[in-house]
């Protein structure tokens, strides 16, 4: 890990306080942090190189890791973030990020134990890629777990001047803004977080078999928000009780491209169920966008596939999504009739073969362990759910062709080749949902 020297000087003034424990301290922690050596901790400046496998990192200011260099996170890998009112910690992304964890030693970035106790959502700022660079900044984001960002930007903030140009304002866990950027995020875990997942302005990016667990808080925020000047693969994700909807698809903004998704095979639980007078709630079209959207099982949320009446999608196809609503509202609220005036938005047109009924509790998805009547205001994946189909449920022959959904994937064929290795976005399922049968 390399950074400026001057940071370095910071940390010899300081000593090593900061980054070892006592032994009466080991005693009293429940949960006791690694002794930690100088060059762990981590002031603010630039920041590149490796963290090595297994290491622990503590992050006491924001850092940038510099245009033209790379930092590479290995697994394994606990960032842990301090807590600062007055500026907190960001993460601005101008050169390149490789976070590789593995499927059972995944890195984390988290805050200090002591805090948890408090349940907070706003700890931290995020990790930002900048924006109108020589060259833009690549990310990717492999068995990762990202919790406890969504703090207020301040006038010091690096985000401040960026992302949406104002201060005061709620910041997601990831940002992008390069319409040239490259991002994968692949198994990958978002949770307790003040606000969206991700917030992303620009790039070419495959997105699947992440979790995102309650995302934002009464006041708002998106599982996942994605802006003009995108093209993008979002699949085979578990989205369970964003405050309002778990995936918004837009068009035209900045003058960049319109946005071209396509999200199939996606299971979205409890969208709009914790925002207070929730306008969304599972998937939501505007600005001009073209937007493909297949596969999806859409599950006890406020809302379903809404476009904007004012300012609409360009583009769609929208066709075989599996909804099942526990109370009736909730399926008036599916309909093709259904609308919120008040917000402009109605149900998006055009939606073919979808399995809708019009019944409460029509549709049961038949999920392997978990209750359907389980309060929507609840944000937390219990140890004991699971998403699985059972093998009677009609959402395993309910998906369109493989046909039909892969002429409009991005990235099955050629894919994204960042840091010398080419990601590809994963074939279509037969079923509905993020997950089969197990």
């Amino acid at each position: 890990m390399k950074t400026k020297e001057m940071f370095f000087t910071v940390l010899t003034v300081i000593g090593m306080g900061f980054a070892s424990c006592s032994d009466d301290s080991k005693e009293s922690d429940v949960n006791p942090e690694p002794e930690l050596n100088q060059s762990d901790v981590i002031y603010g400046g630039e920041v590149s190189g490796v963290w090595e496998a297994g290491s622990t990192i503590r992050v006491k200011g924001s850092f940038e890791i510099p245009q033209g260099e790379s930092l590479t996170i290995e697994k394994g890998v606990t960032v842990i973030i301090e807590e600062n009112n007055e500026v907190p910690v960001e993460i601005m992304v101008y050169g390149d990020l490789y976070c590789l964890g593995e499927e059972g030693n995944e890195i984390m970035f988290t805050i200090p134990e002591e805090l948890k106790a408090e349940n907070p959502k706003r700890v931290w700022g995020g990790i930002f890629a900048a924006d109108q660079q020589e060259v833009a900044p690549n990310m990717v984001f492999q068995y990762t777990t990202i919790e406890y960002t969504g703090a207020l930007t301040t006038n010091n903030s690096y985000s401040a001047h960026t992302f949406k140009s104002t201060v005061g304002k709620g910041v997601p866990a990831i940002n992008t803004m390069d319409q040239n950027t490259n991002l994968v995020i692949q198994h990958c875990t978002f949770r307790h977080n003040g606000q969206d997942g991700l917030y992303l302005q620009g790039g070419n990016m495959i997105i699947t078999n992440n979790v995102f667990e309650g995302q934002g808080d009464e006041a708002g925020g998106e599982g996942v928000n994605f802006k003009a000047g995108i093209v993008l693969d979002l699949a085979y994700n578990l989205f369970y009780a964003p405050s309002n909807s778990a995936v918004k698809l837009s068009g035209t903004t900045d003058n960049r491209t319109p946005g071209d998704f396509t999200v199939f095979n996606n299971t979205i639980i409890n969208g709009g169920g914790r925002k207070n007078n929730a306008d969304l709630g599972s998937i939501a079209l505007e600005s001009g966008c073209n937007a493909y959207i297949y596969n999806n099982l859409i599950v006890n949320c406020k809302w379903g596939i809404l476009d904007n009446v004012t300012d609409p999608a360009k583009e769609t196809v929208i066709s075989n999504n599996y909804y099942y609503g526990y109370t009736q509202e909730m399926v008036d609220n599916f309909q093709s009739s259904a609308a919120n005036p008040d917000e402009e938005t109605g149900i998006a047109k055009g939606e073919v073969a979808a399995v809708k009924g019009t019944k409460a509790q029509e549709n049961d998805p038949h999920f392997v362990a978990y209750d359907l009547s389980t309060s929507t205001t609840n944000d937390h994946i219990e140890s004991d759910y699971d998403f699985h189909l059972q093998g009677d449920s009609q959402a395993l022959s309910a998906a369109a062709s493989s046909a039909e959904v892969e002429a409009r994937l991005h990235f099955a064929k050629e894919g994204l080749t960042i840091n010398g290795v080419t990601y590809k976005t994963p074939a279509p399922a037969s079923y509905c949902g993020a997950f089969g049968t197990k």
